[in-house]
């Protein structure tokens, strides 16, 4: 019926999203959570933005869900293994000094990872993000490492419990290639790919007052889904790191305008449309593509 665009399924045919709008409830939808398509009409696949933060912060200011799964350690194994009686594999403070000690250039901001809701909308997760979004847009969109497997912060196998990365990316890269890379170099070479990446969106119309997420996600608690009835993340808790429940957290409209001013002046973007600035893309060698902007 919907390969045939037959009946119902020529609604169905280009997505629910779509056929929301076609029959005259979308906005509704979308207020009310009903439709769980938090960004650019892409459907909630489990890590939803009120929860695992970095993943929707990724998604709003790139151009479709990120599924990227470089921290999901620190969260989706927890809640699954918590859902199970089990268990997390690793001590919360020691995951995060791990992790903070990898995410160059950011290395020791331990902030980066706290996913309490008193931190989300801060300078150090907006580190986190601009590292998740350069790291990919090299390591794995380019080089084209397993996007499960990579980064490899942390490991069970290692008696210091310490993973490859950083030390591995560059080591692999460079026997295959014959290149002399470091890990920093894929860093910036991602940065460039990302601000690149920003400046097509730009042409194409974006500013920063589209990048907002669905109402719900500003309005409804979570309060779990198919996946998770509780979702844990790692984060403060009295002063102390844990892994915390955020079932019935929702994010707040305004700080996420906040943090959004954060992450562009952290990227060297204009605060007031979201676009990158000359002086930035001349520093990453794309000065042509400034060009282009005026």
């Amino acid at each position: 019926m919907t390969a045939y665009r037959q009946g119902i399924g020529d609604d169905f045919a280009e997505g629910f999203y779509r056929a929301a709008q076609r029959w005259g409830r979308l906005e509704q939808d979308l207020k009310s959570g009903l439709l769980e398509y938090p960004y650019w009409g892409l459907p909630d696949h489990g890590c939803d933005p009120r929860t695992q933060v970095e993943w929707g912060y990724g998604s709003i200011l790139g151009d479709r869900d990120i599924c990227e799964h470089d921290f999901s350690s620190l969260s989706v194994y927890v809640s699954k293994m918590k859902q199970k009686g089990l268990e997390e594999p690793f001590p919360a403070e020691t995951a995060v000094k791990i992790f903070s000690e990898k995410v160059i250039p950011f290395e020791g901001d331990m902030q980066m990872f706290d996913y309490s809701t008193d931190n989300i909308y801060s300078e150090s997760v907006a580190k986190l993000v601009a590292w998740h979004r350069h790291y990919n847009r090299f390591w794995k969109q380019s080089v084209l490492y397993c996007e499960l497997r990579w980064p490899d912060f942390i490991s069970s196998r290692s008696a210091d419990l310490r993973g490859m990365t950083p030390e591995a990316e560059p080591k692999f890269f460079n026997a295959v290639t014959g290149k002399n890379i470091g890990f920093s170099d894929g860093i910036t070479i991602g940065r460039k790919i990302w601000n690149l990446d920003n400046a097509i969106w730009t042409l194409q119309g974006r500013h920063r007052d589209m990048v907002h997420f669905a109402d719900y996600i500003y309005t409804k608690p979570f309060e779990g889904n198919h996946t998770f009835p509780q979702y844990y993340v790692i984060g403060k808790k009295d002063g102390k790191w844990d892994y915390i429940s955020v079932n019935g957290r929702h994010l707040d409209r305004s700080e996420f305008e906040a943090f959004k001013t954060r992450y562009y002046k952290l990227e060297g973007w204009d605060t007031s449309t979201g676009w990158p600035l000359r002086k930035t893309l001349e520093s990453l060698g794309l000065g042509y593509v400034a060009d282009e902007l005026v």
